[in-house]
C-alpha cells in the first residue's frame, strides 16, 4: 500500500474533534461546498448557512435525518405521524413540501412526482455523515429549479476516514430496534472501501383523538451499500457509492367511495402497507488540471418504488453533469457546468388517486456559470451568476443571482444577495386526479382535484442579508434576514361540473383545477449563536421569526390555498448544551419551543431531549441512553397526513444504544 494511503488511514483512526473541544474560530473556518459549488471557509460564504457536523449528530441523539434539521434556524420541521415528516425552509411547510432541494453526496433525492422529498426513505447512516450543509434561501442559480427556499446537502465521509469495523445496536420505546454494521478496508493501491448494512423499526404514533391508543403508522427499513474512494497519482480522484433499500410503512387511510344509493357510505377507513424499495449508483471523477483549473464529472442512476394498494410510482432517474472551475483572469474565480437529467416514470393508480398519463418521460437540460470577482483582496467580493434550464413542462427557465461579501477582518463578515428562483411543475401539477369527497344524490357528486397542463412555474425573487462575527473568543453569532416575493403560486380553482362513469356508478364530477392565481411575500430573521462557557462545554442557541402574507388574484375563486400561511410557526427557538463530564461521561440537553399552527389548530409546545453517554478513553466503546420528547407524554406537531384518517401525537420515547469500534 502506498505511503499516502497509510498516512490517511492512520489519521482517520482518530475520531473527528468533539464539539466541546472545538475552538469557535474553527467553526468560522469550517469548509462549505454547497453555497458556491466549491470549498470555502464559512466566514467567506455570502449566504445563510448552517453546518451540522457528524459529531453534532452523535451528540444530539437523533436517529433520522429529518430530526437533525430541527437544529437549524429557519427550518420548519414537524412530524405528522410516525413515518411522515413536514420539512421546509422559510415557510410553505407541508408533508408534500415542494420548495426545498435535498442532496445526498450531490445526488438529488427530490421526486418529480410532487417536487418534494419522501423523507421516510432518506435513511442515510448518520454514523457515516461528515457534515450536513443547510442553505436557507434560494440556490437555483447553481443547483437548478426547486432549490427555491433552501438546500440540504448531506455529505458522507470518505472511505479513507472509516477503516476498521463499527457495530451499533439499540432498542427503545419508540425506536423499537435498530442495528448497523460497517467495515472499512484498503481496496488496493491508493484506494479504500466501506461496506455497511442497517435496519430499524419505529413504533406507531399516538392517536390525537385518544392518546392512550396507537395509530397504524409503523415504519421499517433495511439498507445496505458500498463506497469506494481512490486516487490515481496526484491529479485524479474517484468516488463511487452503490446502495439498495427495502422497507415499508403502515398507514390508516380514508378512501372516497361513490355511493350507488343515498344510504351507502361515502368513505371507508383502511389499514394499508406502503412498500418502499429502491437503490442508486453514484459516481464522481475529479481531475486537477493545473494550479488554477479543476474538472469534475459526476453521474448517477436512481431507482425508486413507492407502492400502496391504490397507487404505485416507479421512477428511474439518470443524471450526468460536467463541472469546471478555473481562474481566467486575476481577481476572477469562474465556475461553470452543463447537465442533463432524464426521468422515466411509471405512475399507476386507481380510484380515488390516479394520473391521466401513466408513462412519463421527463428531460431537464441546463447550463450555469458563476464568477466570483475580487474587488478588494481578502476584503470585498461580488458574485454574479445564472442558470439556464430547459424542462418539458414550461420550457426555458432563467435563474440569476447576485451576491456581495465584505470581510473587514477574520472575525467579521457581512453579505447581501438578490436571487430569482423557480419551482417547476411536477407530475401531480400536470395531470393529477384525486377524489377528495363524495356527496350522495341522484347522481352522486365527487369533488375531485385535477392537474392542469397549463400550470406554470412558481416564481421567487429573494432579497437577503446577513452578518456573522465573533464578538469574543468564546462567542460566535450568525444572523440573517430575508424578504421573499412570490408570484404564480399554486391555487385550486373550481371548474365546470361534468358527468363521468369512470369508475361506475355514473356520477357527476365537481372539479377543482390547479392554477397559478396567488402571490405573496414572506419575511423574517434567523439567529444562531455558539457560546463556550467553560472548557468541555458548548452551548448552541437558535431563534427564527417568520411572517407570511399570501393573496389571491382578483379572479381567483380558491378558498383553500391561503391557509398555507397558517401552516408555519411564527416563532421557533431552541438551545442545545453539550457538556463533557469526568470519567468519559457526556451530557447533552436540547430544549425547543415551536409556536402554534392556526391552520391545523395545533397548539404551541415546548419539548426537551436528553442524552447521557459514556465513552472509554480510546473511544472504542460507547453506551448512550437517549430520551426524546420528555416534557410531556405526547404532543401534536402538524396536521393530519392528507392520505391518513387521523391526527397523531408524537410520544415520549427512550432508547439505549451500544457502539463498538474495532
Amino acid at each position: 500500500m502506498s505511503p499516502s494511503v497509510l498516512l490517511a488511514l492512520a489519521l482517520s483512526l482518530q475520531d473527528p474533534p468533539d464539539v466541546t473541544t472545538l475552538d469557535l474560530e474553527d467553526l468560522l473556518k469550517a469548509r462549505v461546498a454547497t453555497a458556491s459549488r466549491k470549498d470555502q471557509p464559512l466566514l467567506r460564504v455570502p449566504a445563510a448557512v448552517t453546518v451540522i457536523r457528524g459529531d453534532d449528530l452523535r451528540r444530539m441523539g437523533v436517529r433520522h435525518l429529518a430530526e437533525a434539521l430541527r437544529a437549524v434556524p429557519g427550518m420548519q420541521v414537524a412530524r405528522a405521524d410516525a413515518n411522515t415528516w413536514a420539512v421546509s425552509a422559510r415557510g410553505f411547510n407541508s408533508v408534500v413540501s415542494n420548495k426545498l432541494l435535498v442532496l445526498v453526496d450531490g445526488r438529488s433525492v427530490y421526486s418529480p412526482l410532487h417536487s418534494g422529498v419522501f423523507w421516510e426513505v432518506q435513511d442515510t447512516n448518520l454514523a457515516d455523515i461528515d457534515r450536513i450543509e443547510v442553505i436557507r434561501g434560494p440556490g437555483g442559480a447553481l443547483w437548478g429549479a426547486n432549490a427555491i427556499n433552501g438546500i440540504v446537502n448531506v455529505i458522507t465521509r470518505p472511505a479513507t476516514q472509516t477503516p476498521g469495523g463499527l457495530l451499533q445496536a439499540g432498542a427503545g420505546t419508540e425506536e423499537k430496534r435498530f442495528a448497523l454494521a460497517r467495515y472499512g478496508f484498503a481496496g488496493g493501491e491508493d484506494a479504500a472501501v466501506r461496506v455497511w448494512a442497517n435496519h430499524f423499526a419505529h413504533d406507531d404514533a399516538a392517536l390525537g383523538s385518544d392518546p392512550d391508543h396507537q395509530d397504524h403508522d409503523e415504519w421499517f427499513m433495511s439498507r445496505g451499500g458500498v463506497r469506494l474512494d481512490a486516487r490515481t497519482g496526484d491529479r485524479d480522484r474517484l468516488f463511487v457509492t452503490a446502495e439498495a433499500y427495502d422497507g415499508e410503512t403502515r398507514e390508516q387511510t380514508t378512501h372516497v367511495l361513490i355511493p350507488a344509493a343515498p344510504t351507502d357510505p361515502v368513505s371507508g377507513a383502511f389499514n394499508q402497507w406502503i412498500d418502499l424499495r429502491g437503490g442508486h449508483l453514484n459516481v464522481r471523477w475529479e481531475r486537477t488540471l493545473g494550479e488554477r483549473s479543476h474538472l469534475a464529472v459526476k453521474a448517477y442512476y436512481d431507482h425508486t418504488v413507492h407502492s400502496t394498494e391504490i397507487w404505485e410510482a416507479v421512477l428511474h432517474t439518470g443524471d450526468v453533469e460536467i463541472l469546471h472551475r478555473f481562474r481566467p483572469l486575476a481577481g476572477h474565480d469562474l465556475n461553470w457546468g452543463v447537465g442533463y437529467r432524464h426521468h422515466i416514470g411509471d405512475f399507476r393508480g386507481r380510484f380515488p388517486l390516479d394520473v391521466d398519463e401513466e408513462d412519463r418521460r421527463l428531460d431537464i437540460a441546463s447550463v450555469f456559470v458563476e464568477d466570483e470577482v475580487t474587488l478588494v483582496e481578502d476584503r470585498l467580493s461580488l458574485t454574479l451568476g445564472s442558470r439556464v434550464e430547459h424542462n418539458d413542462f414550461t420550457g426555458v427557465e432563467v435563474q440569476p443571482n447576485v451576491r456581495a461579501a465584505w470581510t473587514p477582518d477574520d472575525r467579521h463578515m457581512a453579505w447581501a444577495a438578490v436571487t430569482r428562483a423557480v419551482r417547476t411543475p411536477s407530475v401531480i401539477d400536470d395531470d393529477l386526479r384525486f377524489a377528495q369527497q363524495a356527496i350522495p344524490g341522484a347522481p352522486p357528486t365527487v369533488v375531485t382535484l385535477l392537474g392542469s397542463d397549463d400550470f406554470r412555474s412558481e416564481e421567487l425573487v429573494a432579497f437577503e442579508a446577513g452578518y456573522r462575527f465573533r464578538p469574543h473568543d468564546l462567542v460566535s453569532i450568525d444572523v440573517a434576514a430575508f424578504l421573499n416575493l412570490y408570484d404564480d403560486l399554486r391555487t385550486q380553482e373550481p371548474g365546470a361540473p361534468f358527468a363521468s362513469n369512470d369508475p361506475p356508478p355514473p356520477h357527476a364530477v365537481a372539479p377543482f383545477v390547479f392554477d397559478n392565481k396567488m402571490a405573496g411575500r414572506t419575511w423574517g430573521a434567523e439567529l444562531s449563536a455558539h457560546v463556550q462557557p467553560a472548557a468541555g462545554w458548548l452551548l448552541h442557541l437558535g431563534y427564527a421569526h417568520l411572517r407570511m402574507n399570501l393573496r389571491l388574484t382578483e379572479d381567483s375563486l380558491d378558498t383553500r390555498s391561503e391557509a398555507a400561511e397558517r401552516q408555519n410557526p411564527r416563532h421557533t427557538a431552541w438551545i442545545r448544551s453539550a457538556l463533557d463530564l469526568p470519567g468519559g461521561l457526556e451530557l447533552d440537553v436540547m430544549g425547543r419551543y415551536v409556536s402554534g399552527l392556526a391552520a391545523f389548530d395545533v397548539d404551541s409546545y415546548v419539548e426537551a431531549d436528553v442524552r447521557l453517554a459514556w465513552r472509554d478513553p480510546a473511544s472504542l466503546f460507547e453506551v448512550a441512553v437517549v430520551g426524546q420528547n420528555l416534557a410531556r407524554s405526547s404532543h401534536e406537531e402538524f396536521g393530519p397526513n392528507p392520505a391518513g384518517s387521523a391526527r397523531n401525537e408524537m410520544e415520549r420515547g427512550v432508547y439505549l444504544v451500544l457502539t463498538w469500534r474495532f
